[in-house]
């Protein structure tokens, strides 16, 4: 049962961790693939740019991973949050309050991970070359 786990400081720094890891992998492999693709045209005369389709599907293969792994870890975060039926503020000195806190600081960054993973996929959806 995911709610008989305990939270720590690793499920709460779960999310941000996978969404820089993903901002690392698409911003590496946009600028891998169009440098080599430039460095291949030896003469660039300016009118094709190359394209970055292998590119996108690298991206769009790493915002699928992210976005699965972020989302189990909300879900594990959800267990955490919704295992006591006491209301914020999570200020007492007790076990259960600590778990509290830390399952919804987690759904909290968990949510905000999910949204700057797609925002990070996106310019890949909207630009086609290495412009």
């Amino acid at each position: 049962m995911i709610a008989s786990t305990r939270a720590n400081l690793v499920t709460l720094i779960t999310a941000p961790t996978v969404w820089a890891v993903h901002f690392l992998v698409c911003y590496v492999a946009a600028a891998t693939h169009c440098a080599k693709a430039m460095a291949d045209a030896r003469v660039f005369t300016g009118a094709e740019w190359p394209d970055i389709t292998l590119a996108r599907f690298v991206i769009a293969a790493a915002t699928v991973v992210a976005l699965a792994a972020i989302a189990l870890s909300s879900r594990q975060a959800w267990g955490h949050w919704a295992h006591g039926d006491a209301e914020p503020p999570y200020d007492d000195a007790t076990f259960d309050d600590r778990q509290q806190f830390l399952g919804f600081a987690t759904i909290l960054l968990c949510g905000l991970s999910f949204v700057g993973v797609i925002f990070v996929a996106l310019p890949a959806l909207f630009i086609g070359d290495c412009r």
